[in-house]
């Protein structure tokens, strides 16, 4: 009764506290009818009574700062002979309360809850990151409550600033056919972006007669994934992108996209369970999207992958042939499109990526043009790799040896002049 009533006012603090308020402002009224004689009525009375006692709630919180939460909780598990189990008063301190998320859920589809707790720990350099175990008292009699940790690879935290917990059904293997168990995708947030996601899937490591063990992980890890860009997952395909930005001054980021081993039920290498199978395509691309002023950026890296997202667009919004100037724009004009890499028309390719993107400054330095403003940069060398798509199959515009092109600084704006490997 009293683990009901304290989850029922945890999730909804504000009602209960308002019914709360509201019972004890009329009971004073019924006791002590003559503290509101000279109030007009009954109710006006109440109204005022429920009033004040929500201020005086409103400051007692904001005061406090929920650092009553943990004594309260403690003094809750020692009333219901510690029949609650209570993460918040077990692993938080009073100062830190707030930081321990518990989930109680059936991940293993044994028809009972287990606990999955989320909790910060303190590094040697400061920072305070989020680790999770995964309580369950399946074993023994009396049971045993044992943790169950969850440990990504190479690391001991899940995310820097936050976390967050879904359960899905990723794995189609799984050990109870009516209720299968679910997989557990903890997703680690930092500035305000899902940056990591890792995916755990329960394993049962020992026999239902011996003690419960950690070793091998009961909880093991069939994908691990870091984008400081941000982490996607695709229910119906079951994919996972992955954006890390790698051209920090043009803003530019590489898109790796990652498939289930449906045979291995794991996103892992089967020759190394630590580290990822390889990406089944990558394309560079903006980090934060095309901006609408392409033609005016002082990046020339950026104006060459802009001409080649809108080459593979059916329905461009900047018209390629405005990147172009010199041999490139009378290439593009006769329709020339191997000039580019393509050996195909850009309208039977429904998707044209850029692979791998490299831009030289030190070709920079060659010829600068000397302005008010100080040395402009006249000329730059921007290397990429490229393929063409349609449908689910490579076209003939696969390339794979890097195209060089020369882009110049043309009447204050860069434009794409030649191709430097042709020379």
């Amino acid at each position: 009764m009293i683990e009901t009533l304290l989850r029922y006012i945890e999730e909804r603090p504000g009602w209960m506290a308002l019914v709360l308020i509201f019972i004890a402002g009329l009971t004073l009224i019924v006791v002590y009818p003559q503290i509101i004689k000279q109030l007009w009525s009954w109710l006006l009375g109440s109204i005022i009574l429920t009033f004040g006692f929500l201020v005086l709630a409103l400051l007692v919180i904001q005061v406090t700062k929920y650092k009553i939460d943990v004594p309260l909780r403690e003094l809750a598990l020692q009333l219901s002979k510690h029949e609650l189990v209570d993460f918040h008063a077990l692993l938080a301190n009073p100062d830190h309360a707030r930081d321990v998320q518990v989930y109680p859920v059936d991940i293993d589809g044994d028809g009972k809850f287990e606990w999955v707790v989320f909790y910060r720990f303190e590094l040697s350099d400061g920072r305070r990151p989020y680790a999770g175990v995964v309580y369950d008292y399946d074993r023994g009699n009396p049971p045993v409550l044992f943790p169950y940790r969850l440990i990504p690879p190479h690391r001991d935290y899940l995310g820097e600033e936050w976390v967050r917990l879904e359960l899905r059904d990723v794995v189609s293997q799984s050990e109870l056919v009516d209720k299968p168990a679910l997989e557990l995708m903890v997703y680690g947030q930092s500035g305000g972006l899902n940056t990591d996601l890792t995916i755990f899937r329960h394993v049962r490591n020992s026999l239902e007669w011996e003690p419960p063990r950690d070793v091998p992980p009961r909880y093991q890890v069939v994908g691990a994934f870091r984008g400081d860009g941000g982490v996607r997952f695709d229910p119906a395909t079951k994919q996972v992108t992955v954006i890390d930005r790698y051209l920090e001054r043009s803003q530019l980021a590489v898109e790796f996209v990652y498939k289930l081993d449906e045979e291995r039920g794991s996103y892992m290498s089967r020759a190394d369970p630590m580290r990822l199978n390889p990406p089944i395509s990558q394309r560079v691309t903006f980090a934060f999207g095309m901006p609408p002023d392409i033609l005016d950026t002082p990046y020339p890296e950026k104006l060459v992958l802009g001409f080649y997202e809108m080459l593979g667009t059916s329905s461009p919004r900047v018209n390629p042939r405005a990147f172009l100037t010199g041999q490139a724009l009378l290439e593009y004009d006769r329709g020339n499109f191997s000039y580019f890499g393509l050996r195909a028309a850009p309208g039977t390719i429904t998707d044209l990526r850029v692979t791998s993107l490299q831009y030289y400054p030190e070709v920079e330095a060659r010829d600068v043009l000397q302005s008010s403003l100080g040395e402009q940069p006249r000329f730059m060398l921007v290397s990429l790799t490229l393929e063409g798509w349609k449908g689910y199959t490579f076209t003939p515009a696969r390339v794979e040896e890097p195209i060089e092109w020369l882009t110049t600084w043309v009447e204050g704006k860069w434009k794409i002049d030649r191709r430097a490997d042709l020379q």
